[in-house]
């Protein structure tokens, strides 16, 4: 079982949640009816060996993120480290995009890092530095089309700096 745990971390943060269970059976050293027999489906698997790992990330961003002194610089901070995570984390970006929905324990996790952002937002219009017009289903639009860019080896080169740019277009010119 542990060999099993430890295959699947390996491949699923090299090659996302989508990755062949096959090759990670392979890399165990055991039939893929074994790997169904100890966890019984992908996402049983994903709930075994990711939840911590993406669970430690993400706080490790919020811990970042809180540690900004007003509430524009943790929102950018917040969307900026997302981008990043997404990125360079192929299974963490298969757990933000909700690839996956019926591995509930992740979904767990995504979902207190989805109202950390739900919550900058607030704070970010509560306090008159982003437009009103920006609204949650923005920042959680924008992250996904970050989490699907980052996936796809064909995304425009700037698809980076458009994200960007619509952040920056969202605060006040006061701010």
């Amino acid at each position: 079982m542990a060999k099993l745990r430890a295959a699947a971390l390996d491949v699923f943060l090299a090659k996302g949640l989508d990755a062949p269970l096959e090759e990670i059976a392979r890399a165990a050293g055991v039939s893929i009816g074994t790997l169904y027999n100890r966890f019984g489906s992908r996402e049983s698997l994903i709930d075994a060996v990711i939840p911590d790992v993406a669970g430690n990330r993400l706080q490790t961003l919020a811990a970042t993120v809180m540690a900004k002194d007003t509430p524009r610089r943790r929102l950018e901070a917040f969307v900026h480290g997302m981008i990043d995570l997404q990125r360079d984390d192929p299974a963490l970006n298969d757990a933000i995009l909700r690839r996956y929905p019926d591995a509930v324990a992740l979904l767990g996790i995504c979902d207190r890092s989805a109202e950390l952002g739900q919550d900058l937002v607030r704070a970010a219009h509560a306090d008159g530095s982003l437009s009103p017009d920006f609204t949650e289903h923005d920042l959680f639009c924008m992250l996904w089309l970050a989490g699907t860019a980052s996936r796809e080896p064909h995304a425009p080169a700037g698809w980076h700096r458009v994200i960007t740019r619509a952040l920056d277009a969202a605060w006040l010119a006061a701010t």
